[in-house]
């Protein structure tokens, strides 16, 4: 059995798609316009066990943005995604003692509410980092994807904690949207568009702090479901995620494409057809995974550059300048003393 899902398979719990189409009708959508072409009905919508694709998603959106003629769409759903409606995932969240504890909750079992994306909680010293990347491709809707997810960060990282998390900066992984000015209202920090990755930084002693709700007998009742209740192994990962976890996982030369294949119990050829319907290639991913890792140790780091050639598999340190120029306009030296 493969260990990957597609845009193809049926993971897509129907918490975010049922509240999309009440914020979709409450801005003058008719909920038959809404599924037409979905192969969604109003009965799957109200069922908890109820699973659709990310293929049947996408025409979900697609018609709901068409018909509010409302590109920002997705920080409005945001709103109305509350802990509650997430079902035992929110339960065990609200019930954690600290929001550190919250998060490492999310963390452990958002795949059971958002399959299409892979979170970490990355901390360094007085810094943490909420990350998100992508496990399958969420293009034409990938502000719409991240606007939802953003603002569910803001508004149940303020249920939790009772005012606002203190956030330091956001970066996100698509281009400036025309409506940009309405992320104030979500957090009034500095934001960096069409960056590799998506993330919210965040003052890390947050994190110890205690919640005023948190309630150990209730919190161990969810996680007896979660055990109870074990994801298919197909689904827990989307292939793009597997792919670029197994290329991160590397130090040195990529593992080669027939490699991955045998990991994950498919053939090459279904692996690179799978990556091909999803709009990216073997490469693409090896070359994003290099250009994410190169900038963030080239900004953050003194390591030098033949060292962090070798690191990332290049031939040589002239290859790994080549490849930097490509992807950014500069040079490793160049980058560094703008960021030093």
């Amino acid at each position: 059995m493969r260990k990957y899902f597609t845009l193809e398979d049926s993971v897509v719990p129907l918490h975010h798609p049922r509240v999309l189409v009440e914020t979709a009708v409450a801005q003058g959508a008719e909920r038959a316009a809404l599924l037409e072409g979905s192969s969604i009905t109003d009965a799957m919508l109200e069922s908890p066990d109820a699973r659709i694709t990310y293929v049947q998603y996408g025409v979900l959106v697609r018609n709901a943005l068409a018909l509010t003629h409302n590109p920002a769409l997705g920080l409005d759903v945001g709103r109305r995604v509350h802990l509650p409606q997430l079902g035992m995932v929110g339960l065990a969240i609200m019930s954690s003692s600290t929001l550190g504890e919250a998060l490492e909750m999310g963390l452990r079992h958002y795949k059971r509410i958002a399959p299409a994306f892979e979170l970490s909680l990355e901390v360094d010293g007085p810094t943490a980092r909420l990350v998100v990347r992508e496990a399958v491709p969420t293009a034409p809707f990938q502000a719409f994807a991240h606007e939802q997810l953003l603002v569910a960060y803001a508004l149940q990282g303020r249920a939790l904690r009772g005012r606002a998390l203190p956030v330091k900066r956001v970066q996100l992984a698509y281009p400036r949207p025309s409506y940009a000015d309405r992320y104030r209202d979500i957090y009034d920090v500095p934001y960096t568009f069409d960056a590799g990755t998506t993330f919210v930084e965040l003052d890390a002693a947050v994190l110890e702090e205690k919640l005023a709700y948190g309630d150990p007998a209730s919190a161990k009742i969810a996680e007896q479901y979660f055990v109870e209740h074990p994801l298919p192994q197909s689904e827990t990962d989307g292939l793009v995620s597997q792919v670029r976890t197994r290329i991160l996982a590397a130090r040195g030369k990529p593992p080669e494409v027939a490699q991955i294949a045998r990991e994950l119990q498919t053939s090459e050829r279904s692996l690179r057809r799978g990556l091909h319907e999803l709009g990216t290639s073997y490469q693409e991913l090896l070359d994003d995974v290099r250009k994410e890792r190169a900038l963030e140790w080239t900004r953050s780091t003194t390591m030098p550059f033949d060292q962090l050639a070798s690191l990332l598999g290049f031939a040589d340190v002239r290859s790994f300048r080549r490849a930097f120029k490509r992807w950014t306009g500069h040079t490793p030296s160049e980058l560094r003393e703008q960021s030093g």
